[in-house]
């Protein structure tokens, strides 16, 4: 049975918050650096925004590629390496958007920012993760997960008064220099292995440290690692119910995030108390990712993803009934699940696949997975074609998520019983 107490060192805690940091980092550059550049630069050049917005779904989208060559590149450097790059070139590609002039080299900039980032967190953060904490991932990412609604909640703000301060250059070389000295950081402080610090996966002594053949969890013993090629991992099924899996849950995720205040402004909601309620769900989603972690070490990786998907469902349908106290217990319902993507992904591959699997299942997975979520646009425009209204998408999303669950209980990989 696994032991749920955050016995970590320092080395362990210092891994999880830098991992956090880059999390943190990662989302700023990417999604919250966007909403508040992509206005402001379109009025500074007298750029279309609907144009603007028209290549930056295509920059998204595009991504897929970058994400499968990056993928490789921490397959075979390992994820400091990947982080460092994601790193220097977010910084250079942010720069070329930021202070682009034309729209070619904007989306130039744009797809490179966007594959760059998700290289650090998605890519890098994980496969550090994934070798440190091997069995005890989902207390390890409750923590480091909690980056992503600290950045919308604490970057938007400040970056948002740093451009109207000293405009949209001035915020570009501060993200830009932001970047730079976290690159500094991580050269000094990030190992990918706790045997390279003399530490011990998961902080457990040194005879535990042994191979779980029952969890699939490679740990120690480089004799008994059990290294799958690509075709051996396509030839299994649980790769491909995980990936439907972790595609639904960010495309479900995308739904609500991204049309968040149309959704509440096209049922008679005032855009203020549209944007209150969002900002409720990213507060609550920073205890509902810790929370999320404790559950997922708890119970196991696939019974705490069908807990928590199963909240995240019924949110979805406490929603749509534009019943107002419903309405309102959905929000920190919401919260509780905004982080499952980013944690259930490596949960899954970690726990089916084993560390020394990761890198290269979690560089198959993640650019698919990422992809799809972009399909989110597609529900959400056939429903309010149908139906006039965002709200009736996330039937869909409830039905998707219940779907889930039932594909998540019949993986294979043996857990322990908690």
């Amino acid at each position: 049975m696994k032991s749920n107490k955050y016995n970590f060192s320092k080395k362990h805690w210092g891994i999880i918050f830098l991992c956090y940091l880059l999390f943190m980092i990662a989302t700023a550059v990417t999604t919250d650096s966007e909403n508040v550049i992509l206005p402001k630069l379109a009025a500074q050049n007298n750029w279309d925004y609907s144009v603007v917005l028209t290549l930056a779904t295509v920059a998204g989208v595009s991504t897929v590629v970058g994400n499968l060559l990056l993928g490789k590149l921490c397959e075979k450097r390992g994820g400091k390496f990947s982080i460092l790059f994601g790193i220097i070139a977010s910084a250079f590609f942010v720069f070329l958007y930021g202070t682009s002039k034309s729209l070619p080299v904007f989306v130039i900039g744009l797809i490179g920012t966007i594959c760059c980032g998700q290289s650090i967190s998605f890519f890098g953060a994980n496969s550090i993760i994934a070798n440190w904490f091997p069995t005890k991932k989902g207390l390890a990412m409750g923590f480091v997960t909690v980056g992503p609604p600290t950045s919308t909640i604490v970057m938007v703000s400040v970056l948002n008064m740093i451009i109207n301060k000293n405009g949209v250059n001035g915020g570009i070389y501060t993200i830009c220099i932001a970047l730079l000295v976290m690159a500094i950081v991580c050269v000094l402080t990030i190992k990918n292995t706790p045997e390279e610090v003399g530490c011990t996966p998961d902080n457990l002594p040194v005879e535990k440290t042994v191979v779980n053949e029952k969890d699939k969890i490679n740990i120690s013993d480089d004799s008994n690692k059990t290294v799958l090629t690509t075709g051996e991992i396509f030839k299994n099924r649980d790769f491909w119910a995980i990936l439907f899996i972790v595609s639904i849950s960010n495309m479900c995720l995308t739904g609500l995030m991204a049309q968040w205040l149309v959704r509440y402004t096209s049922s008679g909601f005032p855009e203020a108390k549209a944007a209150t309620l969002m900002s409720i769900c990213a507060i609550v989603g920073i205890f509902g990712s810790i929370f999320a972690g404790y559950v997922e070490n708890k119970l196991g990786t696939k019974k705490a993803y069908a807990v928590l998907a199963a909240v995240f469902a019924t949110a979805f349908i406490l929603n749509v009934s534009n019943i107002l106290p419903l309405m309102y217990i959905s929000v920190p319902m919401f919260g509780m699940c905004i982080t499952l993507f980013q944690i259930f992904m490596p949960a899954f591959e970690i726990t089916v696949f084993g560390r020394d699997n990761f890198k290269k299942v979690n560089g198959m997975i993640f650019p698919i997975a990422c992809m799809s979520g972009q399909a989110a646009f597609i529900v959400i425009a056939a429903c309010i074609r149908a139906f006039g209204e965002v709200r009736f998408s996330y039937i869909v999303f409830a039905i998707l998520l219940l779907i889930t669950i039932m594909l998540a209980l019949t993986l294979r990989a043996g857990e322990e019983e908690k």
